[in-house]
């Protein structure tokens, strides 16, 4: 496949979590018409950490954006940037960010900062598109609508140090609190779709939408928003690419956000220059060959607040593979294994440290902590 001429449209959606696809007409109706990604699971269920995995195609412990607190340090004088691949291939880069460290800064021709209180994001991205229409280009858009309210309503509502009764024992409340938000969600994918036709480079641009990570609306306590644990409502995400002309088809293997980083070079028909260090893999593979694998996922965070905060340093890790899930959280050094096929709300902690499964997990855990030089009291 030859898609190196088109140009390609990378759009976050914050926060947004897979199970509301279906409130989302517009969404819905571009995830039924293109490739979706229904499987997809974000490396670290928090934006820094997470947006940096996918403009270096690494875990977070590899690239150095392994804490919130940690978010300057990214080994930028080691990695070559998904941004700095494509400008080498000819392509105009731009952003539009809420934060100017949110993603790696190298390879941008033009990067651009909204102020999340007052951006009109529909008028703001569409102009930013008709603008950039005669070039060949890449463009990154981060959409934090869902993000702003959330923060308004839980994080400056609840002290996110406690465990209080009030947003745990809410979760039908807290769930309906998300769903209000969702129509400012579709008027926007609405508002992005209108304005690539309208300007008339449907045929040559390439659509991806993407988040990246869930959100909690209180199934755990101890999490409230997100980034503090590693359970399937924060981490197992999605993505749908739109490409002209192509077969839409839904891909239920299971894959990763790093997938994101080779995806985009083979679309540009380039070769990384730091192909040796990338971790993921391109997700064209499940298109051209009907017989791939499940990908393993290894997820790693530190939250900011919840029972056992890290900040500095990713303290909770976890692996997916064959509808299992095996987590290791450092600090309390304790171990929570799930049967996902079984119990998908991961309700139901069967870890046994006899079970010849849970030792395989453990051991496949263990490699990618020390293949990401992780330190932990479980590899120390």
């Amino acid at each position: 496949m030859n898609f190196k001429n088109y140009n390609i449209i990378l759009i976050n959606l914050d926060g947004f979590r897979k199970d509301k696809i279906k409130l989302c007409p517009t969404l819905e109706t571009l995830k039924n018409e293109s490739i979706y990604f229904s499987n997809m699971n974000t490396v670290a269920p928090y934006t820094f950490a997470s947006l940096h995995a996918v403009f270096s195609g690494m875990y977070p412990s590899r690239n150095g954006v392994n804490g919130y607190y940690n978010i300057f340090k990214f080994k930028k004088n080691e990695i070559t940037t998904l941004t700095q691949i494509l400008q080498k291939c000819g392509y105009y880069t731009s952003c539009d960010i809420i934060d100017d460290s949110v993603i790696p800064s190298s390879g941008f021709d033009e990067r651009n900062v909204f102020d999340e209180k007052t951006v009109d994001f529909k008028k703001r991205h569409s102009e930013l598109i008709r603008k950039l229409a005669k070039k060949k280009f890449f463009l990154f858009l981060h959409f934090t609508e869902t993000h702003k309210h959330l923060v308004d309503a839980v994080i400056q509502k609840f002290k996110q140090e406690s465990n209080d009764d009030e947003y745990f024992n809410s979760i039908k409340e807290n769930d309906n609190r998300f769903n209000s938000y969702l129509p400012f969600c579709n008027d926007y994918v609405t508002t992005i779709i209108n304005t690539v036709k309208e300007t008339g480079i449907n045929d040559k641009t390439i659509l991806i939408f993407f988040t990246d990570h869930g959100t909690s609306v209180g199934e755990k306590r101890g999490e409230k928003f997100y980034g503090v644990y590693v359970y399937d409502y924060t981490i197992n995400v999605f993505c749908i690419i739109k490409i002209p002309n192509y077969n839409a088809q839904q891909i239920d293997k299971q894959c990763r956000t790093i997938d994101i980083f080779p995806t985009i070079t083979e679309i540009a028909d380039s070769k990384s220059s730091n192909s040796c260090m990338i971790q993921g893999n391109s997700l064209l593979e499940f298109l051209e060959n009907p017989f791939a694998r499940d990908r393993e996922v290894f997820v790693e965070t530190g939250g900011l607040y919840g029972p056992w905060p890290s900040p500095y340093k990713h303290n909770v890790f976890c692996i997916k593979i064959n509808k299992k899930k095996l987590i290791y959280n450092d600090t309390p050094r304790t171990w929570e294994y799930y049967d996902l096929k079984n119990d998908p709300d991961e309700k139901n902690n069967i870890f046994d440290e006899n079970d010849k499964s849970a030792q395989y997990m453990k051991n496949r855990l263990i490699y990618y902590l020390q293949e990401n030089k992780i330190k932990t009291k479980l590899t120390d």
